[in-house]
């Protein structure tokens, strides 16, 4: 397992398309180490360090705009969403897994015995999928995937593209202008998803926000030494607050909804004794009631990230520089 917050030391002057490629050769790096881990069941953050690397990549790509080819930018976003794609079972019912104890803990005791069987059911889907995904993991496809990557990350910037294609605009920019217009715009962007959700906004709409306050959370991450560093990590932790809130509403809702789709399968080949579909019910409503006060509490967990004290902490943090000052030579 690697540690896969570690902050890339940026020069505010550096062309773009150079930063760019640090950040991302060093999230290649964090997926390079975990493969094998993720491949052999070693221990479950293995696949969990791999996947948020990846998913970081993806955001590296889709929201540093105009530092790469177009052609390029698509392809690997392409194929870095079949790596998520392929790790994601896994990882869903490693997470349940990890959570069962507590969730059957919340059931009365009486009906805490009767979610064996839904354990024992998980426990097999688990393996199964695992099985699966080590093909992935030992897949030409995926091999290619990092072979190709590497080479696109380790190639001069002069000859990341082929000589037909127009440069990209923003390539040769300093990579601190870059930032700071890309902070800009996913801050402005989470700020008008989440002052449009109202009490009737379906649950989308707050999915829909927890992307975009993903997004903006990479980028403060990315680029986070061009910056003062305790006023980022202070805009960091703001949004990681609201980021939380999201979270827990989305995250009880995915497992009320698996819980919902394992009881309406179990008529098949893994059929569920009745016991155990009446204790997943009080569960789901459990997870329910979780899931509506995560809701409730999301009006003043947002007013606190859309606060003008934050609005005027974000605007002080983009309008600093970072970098000391040069002494002008003394006249002799």
């Amino acid at each position: 397992m690697q540690e896969h917050e570690q902050v890339d030391e940026l020069d505010p002057a550096q062309r773009a398309d150079q930063a760019s490629k640090q950040i991302l050769r060093r999230l290649l790096g964090t997926i390079e180490a975990n493969v094998e881990g993720a491949r052999q069941n070693r221990d479950s953050e293995y696949l969990h360090d791999l996947r948020v690397a990846t998913r970081r990549t993806r955001s590296a790509l889709s929201q540093i705009k105009g530092v790469f080819p177009e052609a390029t930018v698509t392809d690997f976003k392409a194929r870095f969403a079949w790596l998520q794609q392929v790790t994601g079972p896994v990882r869903d019912l490693d997470v349940y897994l990890l959570d069962f104890p507590t969730l059957r803990q919340r059931l009365p005791t009486s009906l805490q015995p009767d979610l064996e069987p839904l354990y024992q059911l998980l426990l097999a889907q688990h393996a199964e999928a695992q099985q699966q995904l080590a093909l992935d993991l030992a897949s030409p496809r995926f091999e290619q995937l990092l072979d190709d990557w590497r080479a696109f990350l380790d190639a001069p910037v002069d000859l990341a593209r082929a000589p037909a294609e127009a440069p990209p605009t923003q390539a040769a920019l300093p990579i601190k202008q870059v930032a700071d217009q890309r902070i800009r715009t996913l801050l402005r962007r989470v700020r008008a998803e989440g002052q449009a959700i109202s009490e009737a906004s379906p649950p989308e709409d707050l999915h829909e926000l927890r992307k975009s306050g993903k997004k903006l959370r990479y980028l403060m991450e990315f680029f986070q030494s061009l910056y003062a560093k305790q006023r980022m990590r202070e805009q960091i932790k703001q949004t990681k607050r609201l980021l939380d809130n999201l979270g827990r509403f989305q995250d009880t809702a995915v497992q009320a909804r698996h819980l919902r789709e394992t009881a309406d399968a179990s008529g098949g080949e893994a059929r569920l004794p009745a016991a155990t579909l009446l204790a997943m019910g009080a569960l789901i409503g459990q997870l329910l009631q979780d899931q509506a006060r995560a809701r409730d509490g999301f009006a003043e967990v947002f007013a606190g990230f859309d606060s003008a004290k934050n609005a005027t902490r974000f605007k002080a943090l983009l309008a600093a520089d970072p970098t000391p000052r040069r002494k002008r030579a003394r006249k002799r």
